[in-house]
């Protein structure tokens, strides 16, 4: 399909979103039981960023100061490795955690508490206002961007972690903070910027590469071992359902 047919469709599901599964979600928020209103708050934190900042920005840190007191090629290329891998966690994660909060304080959407008095597609546009920054859910931005993180690096835990990611970005919902076209729009951006980040790595070979055959893999069986891939996936994952590459970006 040409670009503005795919710009057409996503539209139009976006609309049915906005006017129809918005309204219906929310009303079975309100309808669900106090029971599954405490377990839906007791999850819906694990989509807050700090947790997945601070400690990929600690290991960064410790691993630049370890290897300047550890000299050696062996030493320097496995803390180069563990640097590069968390740089790629952070600038994943906090990259498309700042994308969201820059684009709901823009947009500044009424959250759901205001769905009687405004209704559901009230926008305040630069309001810079928690009440009016509902869209996109930067819990479901952060936990999918995490969940992506964690599917590059380790494909066979990827079931996991956006299973994981899909209950804390539907609690946003079924807590009555966001509407569910928030939590969708949170989660796409959250999966697509570490895809870009990665283009970007692999375009200067920082943790990964272009692959012979079209997509992206690790650099080195080395790297794969250590992050668990299965030996059958160490030279050919991501190759099959990812377009050829044009042959001059390789080069850039």
């Amino acid at each position: 399909m040409k670009l503005w047919e795919q710009a057409l469709i996503a539209l139009s599901i976006l609309a049915v979103g906005f006017l129809l599964i918005d309204p219906f979600m929310l009303e079975r928020a309100e309808a669900m039981s106090p029971a599954a209103r405490d377990f839906f708050r007791a999850i819906t934190d694990i989509g807050r960023s700090n947790w997945m900042l601070i400690p990929t920005a600690t290991i960064i840190a410790f691993a630049v100061l370890l290897r300047r007191n550890h000299v050696g090629f062996r030493n320097a290329a496995g803390y180069g490795l563990i640097i590069q891998a968390a740089s790629f966690a952070f600038v994943s994660i906090g990259g498309a955690g700042l994308i969201a909060s820059l684009c709901k304080n823009i947009l500044g959407r009424a959250r759901p508490k205001f769905y009687e008095e405004l209704g559901h597609f009230h926008f305040n546009f630069f309001a810079f206002d928690a009440d009016h920054a509902s869209l996109p859910s930067g819990h479901s931005t952060s936990i999918f961007a995490f969940a992506t993180v964690v599917a590059i690096l380790i494909p066979r835990a990827r079931v996991f972690v956006y299973s994981i990611a899909v209950w804390v970005a539907f609690s946003r919902v079924l807590i009555g903070v966001h509407y569910f076209t928030d939590a969708v729009l949170g989660a796409i951006l959250g999966t697509v910027f570490p895809y870009l980040v990665r283009d970007r790595f692999a375009a200067r070979r920082w943790l990964f590469e272009y692959a012979p055959g079209g997509g992206y893999r690790l650099r080195g069986l080395r790297t794969q071992a250590w992050l668990g891939w299965p030996a059958g996936l160490r030279s050919s994952y991501d190759t099959a359902d990812q377009p050829a590459q044009d042959p001059s970006a390789k080069q850039g």
